[in-house]
């Protein structure tokens, strides 16, 4: 576990239940406060690295909880959760000197980056997020036992090595990021930031801003100038997560980041010089893109200067065995639980099953797995894949999987054809947003196997989630 504390603050129990549990993911310790009030009371008795506060609370505010941490001499950044009509507030915190502050809805990938850059930019010694990431073992080398990835990370080490920039694609959860870490730590540039940036989790209205800054006026609400991403990664390396969900719009300003190396803030008078080392991931197909017109051709050309595929973990089963050795003593330790081994049996579960979520859906696994464990060790039924106890069935791997195959065709075809019946009548957008909402609920809240099945990006059914909220529908109920 990272020796880092953080204190969430916020009334709204879901909201903070559902943060803490996001902080608890990374590895990081966490306590929670419902108000501000009590968020003081524990700042002054405890140091913390890093405040996540919300703006509007009872008794005692978010901002009057910082003005009195402050007048004590307790200097640990706060960053504000606000709603959009409320960040002036947060602006005016900006002001006299909070932290940052993140926009309501916001997707877990928003905190993960928070904390990310905190701990970087607090000069840490090493990458907070190099210690957190769910594949630790991985960037230095370790959890894998295939030919194919072990020439990817001899490939990286010699690519580390060159300026050049690097497109990793894959399939989500496949370990992008830790590839684009394990270049960054052996390269020129590892005593700088690391920086990633998740373009898909960023609404779109408020992207340009957070990778290139903006000068203080240059907008409404501008009262101070921010360094955006960019510059924050000075002297380090940007990932730029989900390259393919930038606006086209913007992809003209971002190649010409990448050819002269530098950045202009908005509103600024003359751009600044950046020594920033560039790398993208993206589980699209960002040469189909550029032919239909929907990423730029140059942009794609520039980014793909040296290209690095993970391949997904149904094509390397060797490494599930130490993957899940990996992860059972990761959230063993988080979990303040003894460390099981896997029984024969489970290791033949997880090496037969066939990983549509590819490591990050192994790790989620194992983390369940651990925590719900009875016996002196891990055994099939603990590990509920597909909510079913694999151990009560008679059927071979090879059965087993077939019929995982055939329930998920199952979904998606549900999915497409069971809202069209009764459909006349009603208008388009009541019929996507049934649809929506029902894929939503078959794939159990995952939104990227949403989006793949619907045949839109994350960033269009984030927004459609977004103007459900705002006309009063609990879309929460169906991300559970």
């Amino acid at each position: 576990m990272i020796n880092k504390n953080i204190l969430i603050v916020d009334d709204d129990d879901n909201m903070r239940e559902a943060m803490k549990e996001t902080v608890l993911r990374l590895g990081v310790s966490v306590d929670t406060a419902e108000n501000g009030r009590i968020g003081f009371e524990k700042a002054t008795k405890k140091v913390y690295d890093l405040i996540i506060s919300d703006m509007r609370m009872p008794e005692i505010d978010g901002l009057s909880m910082f003005e009195m941490l402050k007048a004590t001499g307790i200097k640990t950044p706060v960053c504000f959760v606000t709603a959009y009509g409320s960040v002036t507030g947060a602006v005016e915190a900006l002001k006299i000197g909070a932290y940052d502050y993140i926009l309501k809805p916001f997707s877990p990938e928003v905190i993960e980056e928070l904390i990310r850059r905190t701990f970087e930019l607090a000069g840490s010694g090493s990458s907070a997020a190099g210690n957190i990431t769910a594949e630790d073992d991985a960037k230095k080398g370790t959890v894998y036992k295939s030919a194919y990835m072990e020439h990817i990370f001899t490939l990286a080490k010699d690519v580390a090595e060159s300026e050049a920039t690097v497109l990793i694609t894959g399939e989500s959860g496949t370990g992008k990021e830790v590839l684009a870490r394990f270049i960054h730590e052996n390269s020129g540039h590892a005593k700088g930031p690391f920086v990633a940036v998740n373009c898909a989790a960023i609404p779109e209205n408020l992207i340009e801003s957070e990778l290139f800054g903006y000068e203080k006026g240059a907008f409404t609400g501008a009262v101070n100038k921010k360094i955006g991403k960019f510059e924050a990664a000075d002297g380090g390396t940007i990932l730029l997560d989900e390259i393919g969900e930038i606006p086209i719009h913007l992809q003209a300003k971002l190649l010409r980041v990448l050819q002269e190396r530098e950045v202009e803030r908005l509103g600024a008078l003359k751009p600044s010089k950046i020594n920033t080392r560039v790398l993208a991931t993206t589980n699209r197909n960002l040469k189909a893109m550029s032919e239909d017109g929907s990423f730029r051709e140059d942009l794609y050309y520039r980014l793909n200067v040296i290209s690095m595929e993970l391949p997904p973990l149904r094509d390397r089963k060797e490494d599930v065995a130490d993957l899940s050795s990996f992860f059972i003593k990761k959230y063993s330790e988080i979990n303040k639980k003894p460390v099981k081994p896997l029984s024969d049996d489970a290791l033949k579960t997880l090496q037969s099953y066939e990983w549509p979520g590819n490591v990050r859906e192994l790790e989620h696994t194992i983390e369940r797995a651990v925590v719900l464990s009875k016996t002196a060790e891990i055994i099939s039924k603990d590990l509920f894949l597909h909510g079913i106890t694999i151990a009560g069935f008679k059927s071979s791997p090879k059965e087993e999987r077939k019929d995982i195959i055939k329930e998920e065709k199952e979904i998606k075809h549900n999915a497409e054809e069971s809202k069209v019946d009764n459909a006349v009548g009603r208008t388009i957008a009541d019929v996507e947003q049934e649809l929506i909402l029902k894929t939503l609920q078959d794939v159990a809240g995952n939104r990227t196997k949403a989006a793949e099945i619907l045949g839109i990006t994350v960033r269009t059914l984030r927004n459609k989630l977004n103007e459900y909220r705002d006309a009063g529908i609990d879309v929460e109920e169906y991300l559970k």
